[in-house]
């Protein structure tokens, strides 16, 4: 008897913190389904929010299970034509292998990828999925968004067999004005709930490692540092604080890597506050970090659906986020946080009654925890799962 040949899955996005972050779910629910799998993305880009060294610690615990991987010249910018030009033709290269699945993420690579995999989806039957973490048009985007993103996923969405969206607004939208061949809705990645309400480290000893009081009042944002995750906002509201008796105590620890470093550094100097503005770098220990703090302030601009915000959440932290897609499908204001436009004074009045008002903290943060619960990883692995089935027509048996 011949040896059975496993069918082949494709797992690709622009930078491998993609892969890391956002899709070992998915890698292990195809693993069970019994396929091989090989994961392709930029492996080596400094554009990537993860460290050199987490990428290599992915790459070696992913070829132990017998995962193959493969680099691929992707670059993050629209405007980097020579990287495209080597992707395209890496990726035509890689899917000469005709793979049966392939799920790709991050837009640019997904133009690419669906474009290129046209041929094999009409000769060979390879299904293409597309998880879009947050389309770039959303109400309120800038005209540019509409004029270049839209037309594009407009007519890349008719060589999609399966489009995941993972907020409600992208859901509604895609169904209305796109062309997929199904249309899915899933609540994000996830978050493991189990992990970030568990108290691994004691507050007081994760405080004084970070050379913290134990009065101190913490704020804290998770992110990469760049103009869309704004962390200038919540530096510029700070500074409004200043003459406030709790100010003396009040520190903001931001943990993220990114270009912008340097020029939230230099602002936070300019407005005289450097001192109660920590900017920690990418952190392994996120979850101890989260059961530290006071307050969680999420002030991006634009959102699929924000891990970092369910893991604060999860964490039972009170929120203060900006008032947009994604963020409105987790925190519903006054419940389980509090919803603004980011603007300078209106944040800062926030901060302000939260900082001097525990018991407002600490109801903010039960109602997070309770609302997040929904979005528990395992729920989400659920319905991942089924979609993988149900558009594959292969079974799988999953170990809950």
């Amino acid at each position: 008897m011949g040896t059975k040949i496993k069918k082949q899955a494709l797992c690709i996005a622009t930078v491998a913190s993609m892969l890391d972050n956002f899709n070992r779910s998915n890698v292990d629910i195809l693993l069970n389904m019994g396929y091989e799998v090989t994961l392709a993305a930029n492996f080596h880009s400094r554009e990537d929010i993860n460290s050199q060294e987490k990428i290599y610690a992915f790459v070696k615990e992913m070829r132990a299970e017998g995962i193959h991987i493969v680099h691929i010249e992707f670059s993050r910018s629209i405007i980097n034509a020579c990287m495209h030009a080597k992707a395209v033709l890496q990726v035509k290269k890689l899917l000469k292998r005709q793979f049966d699945l392939i799920h790709c993420h991050s837009p640019i690579c997904a133009v690419i990828v669906r474009l290129l995999a046209c041929t094999y989806r009409k000769k060979y039957g390879t299904k293409v999925f597309y998880t879009a973490h947050g389309f770039h048009f959303y109400k309120g985007a800038p005209l540019k968004n509409w004029l270049l993103y839209y037309p594009a996923e407009m007519a890349l969405s008719r060589v999609t067999d399966v489009l995941v969206t993972i907020n409600r607004e992208d859901y509604k939208r895609a169904v209305r004005k796109l062309h997929a061949k199904k249309t899915v809705y899933i609540p994000g990645i996830g978050v493991d709930i189990e992990k970030f309400a568990a108290m691994k480290t004691k507050a007081e000893e994760k405080r004084r490692s970070l050379g913290l009081k134990k009065d101190d009042i913490l704020l804290l944002s998770i992110g990469e540092l760049n103009g869309n995750k704004n962390h200038a906002a919540v530096i510029r509201a700070l500074a409004l604080l200043k003459e406030e008796p709790f100010f003396a105590r009040l520190q903001y620890l931001i943990c993220g890597k990114g270009t912008a470093r340097q020029a939230l550094e230099m602002l936070a100097q300019r407005l005289g506050i450097s001192g109660h503005v920590r900017l920690l770098g990418f952190r392994e220990d996120v979850a101890d970090i989260c059961r530290c703090t006071d307050i969680f302030v999420h002030p991006s601009k634009r959102e699929g659906l924000p891990a970092a915000l369910m893991e604060a959440m999860a964490a039972g932290l009170p929120v203060i986020c900006s008032d947009i897609r994604g963020n409105k499908d987790l925190v519903k204001h006054g419940e389980s946080g509090l919803l603004c436009s980011m603007e300078e004074d209106g944040t800062a009045s926030l901060i302000r009654k939260l900082a001097c008002d525990e018991k407002l903290r600490k109801r903010l943060g039960a109602g997070a925890a309770w609302a997040v619960r929904r979005f528990d990883i395992s729920k989400v692995r659920r319905s991942m799962c089924s979609i993988y089935r149900e558009n594959t027509g292969m079974g799988a048996d999953i170990a809950e």
